[in-house]
């Protein structure tokens, strides 16, 4: 009877390793990257500047939003932490802003955005989803990190 339950335990246990190693997929090493953001040579505050990866593994890019002198720091989307995975990455730009140009309300600590707030993008269309084939929309995060972006976009 104990040798039974014993081998019941080490088979039910190997199952559960098994099962376990063929989980989700391990998370990416995430580096620093920060920079800057002028739109025809000055900051725009409230941009959410978007990095989508050109081969995606794991990751699914990361985004920022710019503050008053156009700096931006990325999060990862996928892990929810400061940094991007090493690669190569279109970037997007989108600026959502209420009817009358002001700025949406910040929902407080622990509140969700209210869905219900209408916001209109302000940004023309050729900035929020550039032509890929551009080389401006290209941006290379090599293994060091980057956090010296020197993003410019014109509007026309």
């Amino acid at each position: 009877m104990r040798r039974g339950l014993g081998q019941l335990a080490l088979g039910f246990g190997l199952i559960c390793f098994v099962a376990g190693c063929g989980g989700a997929p391990p998370l990416e090493i995430l580096v620093p990257v920060a920079g800057s953001l002028m739109v025809n040579g000055k900051p725009l505050d409230g941009v959410t500047v978007t990095f989508i990866p050109e081969i995606a593994k794991n990751n699914r890019g990361g985004s920022g939003t710019t503050g008053v002198d156009g700096s931006f720091t990325v999060t990862d989307l996928t892990q929810n932490l400061p940094g991007l995975a090493v690669g190569k990455y279109t970037v997007a730009y989108s600026r959502m802003r209420l009817p009358n140009g002001s700025a949406p309300p910040e929902p407080k600590e622990g509140e969700p955005v209210n869905p219900g707030i209408i916001r209109v993008e302000t940004l023309p269309t050729h900035l929020q989803s550039p032509d890929p084939r551009s080389p401006g929309s290209k941006i290379d995060v090599p293994a060091a990190g980057n956090t010296a972006l020197q993003l410019q976009i014109r509007a026309k």
